[in-house]
C-alpha cells in the first residue's frame, strides 16, 4: 500500500487503548504485561508492530499506548489478573479529560474485545446508560460505557475502534452497532495472518494497512 499523504487537518497525536495485539515490551505502562516480543517472536522489533508502523507512516506522535496482554473490555477479567486491567478501568487513567501530561490526543485507537470472546465473558446486551457494576461485567454494556466515556472526556478527538476478526458474531455485530450509535468509526479486520491467535509480523503489517486505509477513506 502506498504511504498516505497527511492532510493539514489530520490528527497529530494518538493514544491507544488495547490488549496484547498492541503491546511491546518497554512501550506500554510498566505495570502492565506485554505479549510481544517474548511470546510473539516473529515481531522482533517495535517497528514491526501495527501501531508503530501506523505512527511512522502517518507522522503521528504517540501520547500513550495503554495496552495490556490478556485484558478484557469488561470487568470479568482472567483469573490471574486484577480488575484494574479491564478497558473500562484503564480508560479512566489514560483517556480522561485530564489527558496525558495535560495533553489530550486528537486520534484515539481502541483495539479490544478479543479476550472477552476467547474466555467466554458474559456478552449481555447493548445498553446506553444507567450502568451498574453488574452491567460492566458483560462485554456489550461495558463496551458501550467505554465509548460513551471516551467520547465525552475527549471532545473533538477522532475515535476509531478496531474490531478483530474471528470474534464471536454477537460481539462483532454488537461493537459495530454501538459504534454507529456513538458516531464512532470502526475497522473490521479481515484475513490477518496469525500464529497462536496473535498477529505475526505479516499480520501486523496487514492490520496497519487496513487501519490506515480506513482512516483515509474518510476526511477529518
Amino acid at each position: 500500500m502506498e504511504s498516505a499523504v497527511m492532510s493539514s487537518v489530520a490528527p497529530e497525536t494518538v493514544a491507544i487503548l488495547g490488549d496484547s495485539y498492541s503491546t511491546f515490551e518497554g512501550y506500554n505502562p510498566p505495570v502492565w504485561e506485554a505479549y510481544y516480543p517474548t511470546y510473539g517472536p516473529s515481531v522482533a522489533s517495535v517497528e514491526d508492530t501495527w501501531w508503530h508502523r501506523l505512527i511512522a507512516r502517518l507522522g503521528l506522535r504517540l501520547l500513550i499506548n495503554d495496552s495490556v496482554s490478556g485484558a478484557t473490555v469488561c470487568t470479568s477479567v482472567r483469573e490471574n489478573q486484577d480488575i484494574s486491567v479491564a478497558f473500562v478501568r484503564r480508560m479512566k487513567g489514560s483517556l480522561s479529560r485530564a489527558g496525558v501530561g495535560g495533553e489530550r490526543p486528537s486520534l484515539i485507537l481502541i483495539c479490544g474485545g478479543t479476550n472477552d470472546s476467547w474466555i467466554d465473558c458474559p456478552i449481555g446486551e447493548l445498553q446506553y446508560g444507567d450502568f451498574t457494576e453488574d452491567d460492566l461485567r458483560k462485554t456489550l454494556p461495558a463496551f458501550c460505557h467505554m465509548l460513551g466515556y471516551v467520547t465525552r472526556e475527549n471532545p473533538g478527538a477522532r475515535v476509531v475502534v478496531i474490531i478483530n476478526c474471528d470474534l464471536k458474531p454477537e460481539i462483532t455485530e454488537g461493537f459495530a452497532e454501538a459504534c454507529a450509535h456513538y458516531g464512532i468509526e470502526n475497522v473490521r479486520l479481515a484475513g490477518i495472518d496469525k500464529f497462536n491467535n496473535h498477529p505475526t509480523k505479516t499480520g501486523m503489517a496487514q492490520i496497519e494497512e487496513q487501519v490506515e486505509r480506513a482512516i483515509y477513506t474518510h476526511s477529518y
